[in-house]
């Protein structure tokens, strides 16, 4: 016959009903049941396992006395061990681990102490060693500085104050629509690397170095310009465009070195804290701009203002304002406009035209026929903004090859025609528009 092992507790609870089982079949008299307890007190008896003998007080036995009468399930005993650092909740906990992760060779104290002073924790509500204990748990003990071997050169690294550095990435999200329809959108963003806090956010269908600079110029209008804007390798980030820019700007445009995902560790954080808290909880939507909505609501009301791990407890939102006293004014619509200006040359055809991205222009003067110009272009929109001939401006608009059929055409310079004005709109571009057009005032 096949023997069924017990447990160590079933073990334990059948050694206990041994020794108080018979107390429970028997009619005890007042006063009985105190004077058997004392006299099985004074017994020694050797429990399961054990290598010695034990004796029990009476007030033990008494209690296993009570519990039998619940069941034998009682009379197993039960685990004292309840855990560690108790006190706090599981936010508090998540961002403890979060820091320790970040900050490998910081001590308890001091993780502890920016936790107290962040507000994260109050004071005592737990202790050194608790902190200690739960690390150990986790698996996360201190690690000192020197303990990285001498071939990973890869050392942790953050920029000395908020405003120096940004990131730039973009992240590929698939939304379910209204329609039945499922397809991929890029989520593009700018992050500040002392602060963590995301300085723009856009959604976009495409991933185009017009989406970058679209995103980089709603930085630049609402934050003061970084010293450093630090980049992946992608298409839309090694334009010419954006490099031109970045030098007039006085910015250094770094991109990290290929498929090295590890260095761009803080924005990959990023995106998963993004698709773990909100996209992939968002359902079915009826239009991009929804998306829009729950990302912008998101990082206001709780990525910006929830505590960060690389932070030491602190949150995006204090740590950026903190370090805003000593940084420059934003840039200006003009200044940015003028940034982003982009010149190409251009040879006039023998009918004063010239053809810039498929679009045929005429300027006003034959006498630059054969002659090559300089065109300075809006790379948000395309549009020709100005001619330029040895530092002098040449009037120019769009040709209207019907309109010139109807008209005979002067020896004299004609008057340009007026460029078409039906543009695709976006706050940003209109702005800068606007911006050119008015005047100098200094």
């Amino acid at each position: 016959m096949r023997t069924i092992p017990l447990s160590p507790g079933e073990e334990t609870a059948l050694f206990r009903l041994g020794i108080i089982g018979d107390l429970l079949a028997r009619e005890l008299r007042r006063g009985e049941l105190m004077a058997e307890l004392q006299q099985r007190a004074q017994a020694r008896y050797r429990s399961p396992g054990a290598d010695t003998t034990h004796q029990y007080s009476w007030k033990t036995l008494q209690r296993w006395y009570y519990a039998a009468k619940k069941g034998t399930r009682a009379l197993q005993p039960v685990s004292r061990a309840k855990g560690f650092a108790l006190a706090l909740d599981d936010e508090q906990r998540q961002v403890l681990l979060d820091v320790r992760r970040t900050h490998p060779s910081a001590s308890a104290d001091l993780i502890l102490a920016e936790a107290v002073r962040h507000g994260l924790l109050a004071k005592d509500q737990v202790s050194v060693p608790t902190l200690r204990r739960l690390y150990q748990k986790e698996g996360l003990p201190r690690t000192s500085m020197r303990c990285a071997t001498r071939r990973d050169a890869r050392r942790r690294w953050q920029a000395e104050k908020p405003g120096a550095l940004w990131h730039g990435d973009v992240c590929h999200v698939e939304v379910l629509f209204a329609n039945g329809s499922r397809r991929k959108v890029r989520v593009h963003a700018l992050l500040d690397d002392a602060s963590r806090r995301v300085l723009a956010l856009e959604v976009f269908d495409t991933e185009r170095e017009k989406d970058m600079l679209v995103l980089f110029c709603t930085a630049l209008l609402e934050h003061p310009a970084c010293a450093i804007l630090y980049l992946d390798n992608g298409a839309c980030y090694r334009g010419r465009v954006l490099a031109a820019a970045c030098a007039r700007l006085g910015i250094h445009l770094v991109h990290a070195r290929p498929y090295d995902a590890e260095a761009r560790g803080k924005m990959e954080r990023f995106w998963r804290t993004m698709r773990q808290q909100v996209t992939d909880h968002l359902g079915v939507i009826t239009d991009v701009h929804q998306l829009r909505v729950a990302l912008w609501a998101w990082l206001d009301r709780r990525y910006h203002r929830h505590p960060h791990g690389g932070l030491m407890g602190d949150t995006p939102m204090r740590t950026w304002r903190a370090g805003l006293r000593n940084l420059p004014a934003p840039l200006n619509a003009r200044q940015l406009a003028e940034a982003l200006e982009v010149t190409v040359t251009r040879k006039v055809a023998k009918d004063a035209t010239l053809s810039v991205d498929g679009v045929t222009y005429e300027i006003a003067g034959r006498h630059l026929c054969g002659k090559t110009i300089e065109i300075v272009i809006d790379p948000l929109t395309d549009t020709v903004l100005r001619a330029q001939h040895q530092g002098r401006d040449v009037p120019i608009g769009a040709c209207n090859p019907k309109a010139n059929s109807r008209r005979p055409r002067p020896e004299a310079a004609d008057e340009p025609t007026t460029a078409s004005k039906d543009l695709p709109f976006h706050p940003i571009t209109g702005l800068l528009a606007a911006a050119r057009q008015e005047p100098d005032h200094e």
